[in-house]
């Protein structure tokens, strides 16, 4: 009876910790006098964005939008860590400047491109995410628990459970849907317990009712579990649109702010700048009508001027208090998902975490079983990989067969000249893969899943 008691306990204990694993340290944004200049060809200054200032709370869904040259993929990229130029500003997360090794460890961007190999399935590839963003504080066995937990909730979320063992597929592979290999990169990023998601155009090029399944499960999480959501998105239906908490719209030439609130209370404040969303229209549609220059009714500059004069300088202030209260470091964040028990310590005091989530040898292994499932679920990989060569090393056994028992002489130049003929183009076949498997590596290694050395 004790022992059963006791096993009970243990089961609720380790309930409680995959619990906590799934959710995430709450995490709010601010950003302040945020601009960039590009440098163009004859060493000359171009404004991509004018400085502005912002701040986004945990449990956000914010949409970014604007025309083309707006800056607003420019300024999610900074506001993500993703650009590489210079740019001036102050980014602060919970009140603390980013932490350039951790930052990724609490943030998981979300490129235009879905890159992911043909022969994983669905499944695999959130478990792939999960595990190598799962720490190990609270132990091997609850983590992947913990992980395959995540992974089983984000694809009912994201309406992925009747393909979860589908092949992502390819130009070459049959697979799922465009819409729903999105929802796949959307998840991924979501199932490395990121508490900032960045996404940039994660609707570009899905139909309307794609861009609302996507859209509206990234709003389930992001309620569900604090998670701030910044979505760089172009004209979204009025359904989608109603979806977002808030709205950050830009004009371009250069990039500047004409509205920062909530979406619900754009129309009024449009309203209030003497542009009345038409009846029927939708507003998301009628907003960049406004702010692009050049189109029947560009009101770009007056908004401009409107926003600069009545709410910049409420934004401004709002930013300055925001910036002053202090949450959480990025060192707090991750030491906190391991729960106050499981804390790493050292001499009374919390252990600075690493870069990466998993040790090394966990990243290698999570790797090694990708590639050796992927490669033989692959007909083609398996015939040059395997196949090509051994068929080959037969051949040319039994074209010199007994070479090593004779006279060195022409024979065996002839040997040695083709053995190395066939190691230098062996590998030709490899290189499309090769690349294709480079692609997925350079995003993989950006958000800090594993090292490249792995």
């Amino acid at each position: 009876m004790t022992h059963s008691i006791s096993n009970k306990q243990r089961n609720m204990g380790d309930s409680k910790i995959e619990n906590d694993v799934l959710k995430v340290a709450p995490a709010n944004l601010t950003f302040k006098n945020l601009a960039f200049e590009a440098t163009m060809n004859d060493r000359s200054k171009k404004e991509i964005l004018a400085p502005c200032c912002g701040y986004m709370e945990a449990g956000e869904l914010v949409a970014i939008m604007g025309p083309s040259g707006s800056g607003k993929s420019t300024m999610l990229d900074m506001l993500a860590m993703k650009k590489t130029a210079p740019y001036s500003g102050e980014i602060l997360v919970n009140g603390h400047p980013r932490d350039p090794e951790l930052f990724r460890r609490i943030a998981s961007y979300v490129g235009q491109d879905d890159h992911m190999p043909a022969h994983w399935t669905v499944r695999e590839a959130l478990e792939f995410s999960a595990t190598l963003k799962t720490p190990l504080e609270i132990g091997s066995r609850t983590a992947r628990r913990a992980a395959q937990a995540r992974t089983e909730h984000l694809l009912d979320v994201f309406g992925l459970l009747d393909v979860a063992t589908t092949y992502i597929g390819g130009t070459q592979v049959r697979g799922i849907s465009g819409g729903q290999r999105r929802r796949v990169s959307l998840a991924r990023g979501v199932a490395a317990q990121a508490s900032i998601l960045f996404a940039d155009e994660p609707t570009s090029g899905l139909s309307a009712t794609d861009a609302e399944v996507c859209v509206r499960a990234l709003r389930t999480i992001a309620k569900e579990q604090n998670v701030l959501m910044l979505l760089n998105i172009h004209q979204p239906r009025r359904e989608v649109a109603a979806l977002f908490d808030t709205l950050i719209l830009l004009t371009p030439n250069p990039g500047r702010l004409v509205y920062f609130g909530p979406m619900a209370s754009a129309p009024k404040y449009m309203a209030s700048c003497s542009h009345t969303v038409p009846d029927g229209a939708n507003a998301t549609d009628y907003y960049l009508d406004l702010v692009t220059p050049g189109t029947e009714l560009d009101a770009s500059e007056a908004l401009v001027s409107a926003y600069e004069n009545l709410v910049a300088p409420d934004v401004a202030r709002i930013v300055d208090k925001k910036a002053e209260t202090k949450g959480q470091t990025a060192v707090e964040m991750i030491n906190s998902r391991a729960g106050d028990g499981l804390k790493p310590r050292c001499c009374g005091r919390e252990v600075r975490p690493k870069a990466f989530a998993v040790p090394f040898h966990l990243q290698l292994t999570t790797l090694i079983t990708r590639k050796v499932r992927i490669t033989f679920r692959n007909p083609e990989a398996v015939a040059v990989g395997i196949g090509l060569p051994a068929m080959m090393g037969v051949v040319l056994g039994l074209l010199f067969q007994g070479i090593g028992r004779t006279d060195f002489g022409v024979p065996t130049v002839m040997f040695v000249f083709i053995q190395l003929v066939m190691v230098s183009l062996q590998s030709l076949p490899l290189m499309p893969g090769m690349i294709e498997e480079r692609t997925f590596m350079k995003e993989e290694t950006s958000e800090k899943l594993y090292k490249e050395s792995a």
